[in-house]
């Protein structure tokens, strides 16, 4: 549950950074600080060997951390429903 309020928070903040004006101009020490957060969440949640934690370890691209983050969000929202589907 702890990870889960923190991928929220950093999703959140990724997605920030990204809605700017100037989209080109990212703030890159916000960005290298982010990034090795979020690494520290997917290495505890999925591995180092999992292929979201390698896309973004060797990307440089804000946008494509918010793009597997946002497949993450998606794949775990429709994992939680079929769940509480099959609950009821």
């Amino acid at each position: 549950m702890r990870f889960q309020n923190e991928f929220k928070t950093l999703y959140s903040e990724i997605e920030k950074l990204l809605k700017r004006d100037q989209p080109h101009l990212v703030d890159e020490t916000k960005f290298v600080t982010l990034k090795k957060q979020i690494l520290d969440i997917f290495k505890s949640l999925f591995g180092e060997t999992s292929r979201e934690y390698r896309v973004v370890k060797l990307t440089n691209s804000p946008a494509t951390v918010a793009k597997v983050m946002s497949h993450i969000a998606a794949r775990t929202e429709t994992l939680t429903s079929n769940n509480i589907a099959v609950n009821i």
